[in-house]
């Protein structure tokens, strides 16, 4: 099992935190409210139960918490400072949004989009998350979600900076050395495995590297080291390091001289 990055950021935690911040809302007591991922997961639901959807005995109303987005706006550090935006769609269904409660069915939630938008902008805007960041509506933050046709639905954006996340560390690069046509494979990461190949193919950690259906190595070719190799001049060498909770290091690409 690898070890996770403690400093990585969670969206699958981020998407919770927000999920449970918008249904503490009072704002919002009336509006049912979904992620997209756990909607996607589901194959049964259909989108319009997010607005038909009863909440506190209310419906024609609902709120699309979106996958994040991430951009990184710098690639010279080891990791790269991440911006993530966050993305949810207000859903107000026609005139049932309004309906009075009766003999003929539930009440309305009562909102428009529209003052589901600005409830939104109210809780979130400037609303820090425990190590993701702050919150902040910027620039044209709002639009029609024109990919709901037939229904007033609108998109709200935000974004926020967390600190910059430290990478998972790699593997040393693997060193060779020849001795009497005996190619020597070492690298400096304690109980790091290496794996190697002769036909200048990737050298895949065959360990783990095995195909779901046929649960054979993706790469037959990639041999585990485990003492000098015979090698000829003109060979092309590869090797690679592994090492559980590390990233892979640099490829060794060698040709015997």
């Amino acid at each position: 099992m690898f070890n996770v990055n403690p400093a990585m950021i969670d969206l699958i935690q981020l998407q919770e935190d927000l999920y449970g911040l918008l249904m503490s809302a009072p704002q919002l007591a009336t509006v049912n409210i979904v992620q997209e991922r756990k909607f996607i997961l589901d194959q049964q639901l259909q989108v319009d139960a997010i607005w038909q959807t009863l909440r506190n005995g209310c419906q024609g109303c609902g709120i699309l918490i979106e996958m994040p987005s991430v951009e990184v706006d710098s690639n010279n550090v080891s990791g790269p400072p991440q911006t993530v935006e966050l993305s949810f769609v207000s859903f107000q269904n026609g005139d049932t949004a309004f309906i009075p409660s009766g003999p003929a069915g539930p009440a309305g939630a009562g909102l428009f989009a529209e003052q589901i938008e600005q409830f939104l902008v109210d809780i979130l805007h400037l609303q820090n998350l425990q190590g993701i960041g702050t919150m902040t509506a910027r620039g044209a933050f709002s639009s029609p979600a024109r990919d709901y046709p037939l229904i007033n639905a609108r998109r709200t954006k935000f974004v926020c900076t967390p600190k910059q996340t430290a990478q998972t560390p790699r593997t040393a690069a693997v060193q060779v050395s020849i001795n009497t046509g005996l190619a020597t494979l070492s690298s400096t990461t304690p109980g790091a495995a290496i794996w190697y190949t002769m036909d200048g193919s990737f050298p895949s950690n065959n360990a783990v590297a095995l195909d779901p259906l046929s649960h054979q190595p993706v790469n037959p070719g990639s041999q585990e080291y485990t003492s000098p190799i015979p090698v000829a001049t003109g060979q092309t060498l590869r090797a690679a390091a592994y090492a559980n909770g590390l990233n892979l290091g640099p490829v060794l690409l060698f040709t015997v001289p």
